[in-house]
């Protein structure tokens, strides 16, 4: 409940910020026209300004978030081991058993159409994720850590059986 709350208040006032521009739009517009070429020397301004913060705040949000990137610790090393995995309508062709602690690159391709490969941990979690597509492997380097039972599920809609596109294996 207290995450809801919280969203709640962020929509709030950014609803509030958007409608005070709306409002700041409307009033300055009831006021007399400008000459064109007055208009026209605010606006360029207004637009290098706007797209000096864009770059800014895009650039902040990159260096903050590259840190938290899904997989750091995936790297494949030069003696893993390769699994190849095809997905077709509607299942994923794979090893029942992998190795704990032993490093790992799934190939993944898919026979007829796109697929999503989502790796499911023992807990629940999206351990990881690559598209599985036609005349085309993916490489997706991993290591298992924790020993169990791992679930596949396709990712993406690949027709009237997705929902029920699923696999798994084991890690010991």
């Amino acid at each position: 409940m207290g995450d809801g709350l919280l969203v709640l208040k962020i929509f709030l006032v950014v609803a509030a910020i958007a409608i005070a521009a709306m409002l700041f739009v409307a009033l300055y517009g009831a006021k007399k026209p400008l000459p064109q070429s007055v208009v026209n020397d605010a606006g360029y301004r207004i637009r290098k300004l706007w797209l000096g913060l864009v770059l800014v705040v895009a650039a902040i949000a990159f260096a903050l978030t590259v840190p938290f990137f899904p997989y750091p610790w995936a790297r494949a090393s030069v003696g893993a081991r390769h699994v190849r995995v095809t997905a077709a309508q509607y299942a994923f062709v794979m090893p029942s058993v992998l190795p704990v602690d032993v490093p790992l690159v799934f190939d993944v391709t898919s026979q007829d159409v796109n697929h999503g490969f989502g790796i499911y941990a023992p807990d629940g979690t999206l351990f990881a994720q690559v598209q599985a597509m036609p005349d085309y492997i993916n490489h997706l380097p991993i290591e298992f850590h924790v020993k169990g039972h791992y679930v596949v599920r396709c990712l993406e809609f690949c027709g009237i059986g997705h929902a029920y596109m699923h696999g798994g294996f084991d890690v010991r």
